[in-house]
């Protein structure tokens, strides 16, 4: 999360994207994205909570608290992200794009399970 949040303040976005789960990469707004990032004064990060549940692959959730200022004041926001690792890289499981997959389909985080037996309870935490 610490990296992201980084990412964020020093405007890397190819960073955010590859560190968003593979599946849903091309879903994300990559302007909006750049847009927020340099319009912010990002103003610091409180992670208040990890961790990491095991299992193969393993999953994590990160609770935190990003704030900034941009041109209509202060800001901050705080969630509970989910994390699934593939082939030793954390990826962000990002609830805001949608995927259209059904339960008994294969995962996408690409750990070879169908998605009821692997990330479905991390999408939308």
């Amino acid at each position: 999360m610490r990296s992201r949040y980084s990412a964020y303040v020093l405007g890397l976005i190819d960073y955010l994207v590859a560190t968003t789960l593979p599946a849903q990469q091309s879903g994300l707004d990559r302007q909006s994205i750049s847009d927020w990032s340099a319009q912010s004064t990002w103003l610091g990060l409180d992670v208040e909570s990890s961790e990491v549940l095991g299992g193969q692959p393993e999953h994590a959730f990160v609770t935190f608290t990003a704030r900034w200022h941009d041109g209509s004041g202060e800001h901050s926001h705080r969630e509970r992200s989910s994390f699934v690792q593939n082939a030793g890289r954390w990826y962000f499981i990002d609830p805001t794009v949608p995927l259209d997959i059904g339960r008994n389909d294969a995962c996408p985080c690409a750990s070879g399970q169908k998605f009821k037996k692997c990330c479905s309870g991390y999408f939308g935490s």
